[in-house]
């Protein structure tokens, strides 16, 4: 694969290293991504004439020739030949993940590995020498402001490079862009211990104390020899400030917990080296033998890294657990609506991690007294600060059926109740002012309705009487009705079952038009004004209201993957999803709507594919469209990591698009309720038209691990291999758009 901007990351510790061949260099901070500089950072090798050939990530030395990248879910293989001398150079990175193991997760350290190969030729060129029988490898960093010393262990064995920095906590967004909102500056910093250790006995310190060498023999590709290396880090100081009504505390990663120092960082790493490498090449494995397009195996690999980077997983001085993720280059923890596109992540590999935040979103509720509800907040608060809504506006029916989506799916696919028994008031006033917001019973919220596509026409981003958001307050009210009636809550439960009745049918008539549902059914601009501005609309209707939208059912998918009813016809649902996508395609992806197809957000468009699977309705594969923008954003001058968004937006290195992982779950189409009447209830309903394997990530048992696999074989017979949870094989037979 071309070179492009990468990342690598580790859970809830921050730690990550941006790799950017464009501009010579990595980013580098044991906070991570923009909390982190510029580092040199020299890898390669040194031919027989005493040349030093290195991979782009440094301005010094000569490149590689070929330079190019090979990744998988954890890790990343940089390339390049020595033309002359006919050797091939590997540098491999190895961030290790298993689900649901907390432990190996979070532990602040990646696995480097260094080999040189002889090579039969490099295209025509003429070699200067015979290929060497051994050759000398080496890695070597600059980085500002930070104390850097090599050292020869006993023998060779053990040698290493110890890192100090002073790591200031100010998130900054790259020099050339402009913050979304102004970002607060705590005015402390933290210190930093890191260690790159060397496993292989001769290596020897540079004279600079700056880097390492080893002379290894130059062998066949399937040898085993390799430079094998540790590099970990750790800070021990609190790195989030929390605030509340009940007092402030801090929080400390939660990797201390484990590990006290850089020193037992190292000890762990080191000892624990191959057992946690082989579940995390086991989980690799996995995923490598899904029936993936290749745009797809791409887009898991990059975006998964991008969500790795963006969380926080801490101990707060006060004794509790703390779980948030930044949105990328914007800063906000835990952006409710951002969450619910990342909960497929969730859901197929850790929904504890989505519990802890369904626990924490209550904090940030705001009372409503108008409708006797309250509205959630749309992020818990922004930089290294946690307390309060960053983002400039509400998005009120937005973030209150997102919650309440995701707090139903997590329940039935879990079976676990007891986080909506804790907050049973909070969500009984979430659905109070969801039924508020109709304030004219059109079936159609008129009140509220500023949402999270916010580089859209205001049509699409704060009309009143949005289809988006009428679907979606149906499907949250339904959810919120199955909820509250589990909690005794009956009265409301009763008023949310009656008005999801009422209503389903008036926003279907009212909003169709002919082969599409319109994106608003009030056009007016009369007195609306823009949510972020505050200045009235300078038109009267609002252009694009009639348009295409890729939206519509966007509320309908996390009720689908846990078997509930849907409140819709869905035959006009799964027309309108195939002539929307359609109608907005653009060169790399879909736009929010036919009026604004160049409006492409990567994550949305994963999104409808997932639903576009439940639905039955047949669209084409875009991934190798949304991976095309990838590269293009991360290529030449541009250093983008994971993009969410075209040009007319920013959403960079951004998490979002994580739902990728659900892939798992929508292309065998998989349905989970541990909450059915009967029982728990579990479905399959692959395609049959081709052989497959689709590993159930959602159903393993990862302490023991078995992993079930969805089996298609050549005569369109499906069998479920490693079956642990009994699971229900529906027919190619069943009609479109019926889930059941």
């Amino acid at each position: 694969m071309q070179l492009m901007t990468w990342t690598v990351a580790r859970l809830g510790s921050r730690f990550s290293l941006v790799f950017e061949p464009y501009r010579r260099r990595i980013m580098h901070s044991a906070l991570g991504r923009f909390l982190d500089e510029p580092v040199d950072l020299m890898v390669g090798l040194i031919e027989p004439d005493g040349t030093e050939r290195v991979l782009p990530f440094t301005t010094r030395g000569k490149a590689l020739h070929n330079t190019e990248q090979f990744e998988r879910l954890n890790s990343i293989t940089f390339r390049g030949f020595s033309e002359t001398y006919r050797l091939r150079f590997e540098f491999n990175i190895h961030a290790v993940f298993y689900p649901q193991d907390e432990e190996l997760c979070v532990m602040p350290a990646f696995y480097l590995e260094m080999r040189a190969n002889p090579v039969e030729r490099v295209r025509w060129f003429k070699p200067a020498g015979k290929t060497p029988k051994k050759v000398k490898l080496f890695i070597r960093l600059q980085r500002g402001n930070t104390r850097i010393a090599a050292a020869a262990g006993a023998n060779g064995e053990g040698s290493r490079i110890d890192l100090e920095y002073d790591n200031r906590l100010q998130a900054k967004v790259d020099d050339a862009f402009e913050p979304y909102v102004p970002l607060p500056d705590p005015g402390r910093t933290v210190k930093v211990r890191e260690r790159i250790v060397s496993l292989n006995p001769g290596v020897v310190p540079d004279a600079d104390g700056a880097g390492l060498t080893l002379e290894l023999p130059v062998t066949e590709q399937d040898s085993g020899i390799k430079w094998r290396l540790v590099w970990g880090a750790h800070v021990e100081e609190p790195i989030l400030d929390l605030s509340s009504p009940a007092g402030s505390t801090v929080g400390r990663f939660r990797y201390n917990r484990y590990w006290r120092n850089i020193d037992e960082v190292m000890q762990a790493a080191v000892s624990e080296r191959d057992d946690r490498l082989a579940l995390s090449r086991r989980m690799e494995k996995l995923i490598d033998q899904a029936p993936l397009y290749t745009a797809q195996r791409h887009l898991i690999s990059q975006s998964f890294h991008a969500y790795l980077a963006n969380t926080f997983w801490c101990d707060l001085d006060d004794g509790h657990e703390w779980f948030s993720v930044w949105d990328g280059g914007c800063f906000f923890h835990s952006t409710v609506d951002v969450e619910y596109n990342v909960s497929l992540f969730y859901l197929t590999l850790w929904p504890r991690l989505l519990g802890l935040e369904l626990n924490q979103w209550p904090g940030f509720e705001k009372k409503h007294n108008a409708s006797g509800g309250s509205i959630l907040s749309h992020d818990m608060g922004i930089g290294n600060r946690v307390g309060r809504q960053a983002y400039p506006h509400d998005m009120p029916v937005e973030e209150n059926c997102n919650y309440l989506l995701m707090l139903q799916a997590y329940a039935h696919w879990t079976g676990d109740l007891s986080i909506a028994k804790t907050h049973g008031d909070f969500i009984e006033r979430l659905a109070k002012y969801v039924l508020w917001t109709d304030r004219d019973g059109s079936g159609f919220p008129s009140e509220g309705t500023a949402n999270t596509i916010d580089d859209a026409s205001p049509a699409t981003q704060y009309a009143r009487k949005q289809t988006y958001l009428a679907v979606k307050r149906i499907t949250a009210l339904q959810a919120a009705a199955d909820i509250l009636a589990r909690l005794g809550r009956t009265a409301t439960a009763a008023e949310c079952t009656r008005i999801t009745e009422r209503d389903a049918g008036k926003i279907e008539k009212k909003a169709w038009l002919g082969d599409h549902f319109a994106v608003c059914v009030d056009p007016s601009t009369a007195g609306i004004k823009d949510a972020r501005t505050g200045k009235q609309l300078p038109y009267e209707e609002m252009p694009g209201w009639d348009a295409y939208s890729i939206y519509t059912a966007n509320g309908l998918l996390l009720p689908l993957v846990t078997g509930q009813p849907c409140p819709f016809d869905t035959e006009p649902l799964a027309t309108d999803l195939v002539n929307a996508s359609r109608e907005t395609l653009g060169r790399y992806g879909c736009g929010h709507t036919s009026y604004e197809v160049e409006n492409t957000w990567v994550s949305q468009n994963i999104w409808r594919d997932h639903l576009a699977n439940y639905l039955g309705a047949h669209i084409p594969r875009y991934s190798q469209q949304y991976w095309d923008m990838q590269v293009m954003s991360n290529t030449g001058d541009q250093s983008l990591g994971c993009i969410d968004s075209y040009i007319g937006n920013n959403l960079s290195f951004y998490p979002r698009a994580v739902a990728s992982m659900g892939w798992f779950i929508s292309e065998p189409r998989v349905v989970i309720d541990r909450l059915a009447p009967n029982g728990t209830r579990i479905s399959v309903e692959p395609d049959t038209t081709h052989p497959q394997r689709w590993p159930l990530l959602a159903l393993a048992d990862w302490k023991a691990g078995k992993v079930p696999v969805c089996v298609v074989d050549a005569n369109g017979r499906v069998n479920i291999e490693s079956e642990i949870d009994p699971v229900i094989v529906r027919g190619s037979g069943a009609k479109s758009g019926v889930i059941g």
